[in-house]
């Protein structure tokens, strides 16, 4: 092992995402847990009532498609045209609708999902051991950029990142390798000297393996897309703190 620099995934390798803070509601006799009661807050006073379960199968719905769109063509979807589309599936004329209102219905969403980051000790540790040996960076999936780099703020682990690259900054997700090169080029490195680390065998490894860096693979069940013949990791952890004893050992 010969690397200078660790980037890092952000959500559910930096950046838990605790789902049990979320609020629970009913949505048609089923428990679940999401960020729509907050949203459907919004839209109730810009739009007057609609029943929930309503508003929640057209977020569902809308989700989806954009999900569909981020899966197969790895573009980004900025957060307010995720509203919009929403919106467009309730029956509005969504391109008339004024910026700030789809502005306010991404904050209720970052909001509500900001109750649920958490940063946790052995991540904190991993970040402070690897400060003294290599350049640290971030590369994330997600179409509102604000809220990761207030969440890294509260945790108080922005500076711990040379570079934080967002997708909905640079218009495309992992694992296109777009969003990798900007990375290599922001930080003057070429791609073997990084060593990636993230949760998602689809978006982190083969994206990683795809722009030619290592890659780190912290195992997870929960995994968000797979498709056949996924390469292998380079290396496979049980844990983020596993990152030490495998960089420790090859040093």
């Amino acid at each position: 092992m010969n690397y200078s620099t660790l980037i890092f995934d952000a959500f559910d390798t930096v950046v838990y995402i605790n789902r049990d803070r979320l609020p629970a509601c009913q949505v048609n006799g089923t428990s679940i847990r999401t960020t729509a009661p907050a949203i459907h807050e919004v839209y109730t006073q810009h739009f007057g009532k609609l029943d929930f379960d309503v508003f929640y199968d057209a977020f569902s719905q809308s989700f989806a498609q954009v999900s569909e769109i981020r899966r197969t063509e790895h573009r980004e979807i900025r957060s307010q045209e995720r509203f919009r589309l929403l919106l467009r599936v309730l029956g509005h004329e969504a391109d008339q609708v004024p910026p700030e209102v789809l502005d306010s219905l991404t904050i209720a969403h970052m909001d509500q999902l900001q109750e649920s980051f958490e940063v946790r000790p052995e991540t904190l540790e991993v970040l402070d051991w690897a400060g003294s040996r290599f350049r640290r960076s971030m590369i994330s999936n997600f179409d509102y950029a604000p809220a990761l780099h207030t969440a890294l703020d509260r945790f108080g682990i922005r500076s711990a990142f040379e570079s934080v690259i967002v997708s909905v900054d640079v218009g495309w997700r992992k694992p296109s390798r777009i969003i990798f090169d900007r990375a290599f080029e922001g930080l003057g490195i070429l791609p073997s000297e990084a060593l990636f680390i993230g949760d998602q065998l689809y978006v982190d490894v083969y994206g990683a393996v795809n722009a030619g860096m290592d890659v780190v693979w912290i195992e997870t069940e929960h995994q968000d897309w797979l498709v056949p013949k996924l390469p292998e990791p380079t290396y496979k952890v049980r844990s983020i703190h596993e990152v030490i004893d495998l960089l420790e050992k090859g040093r």
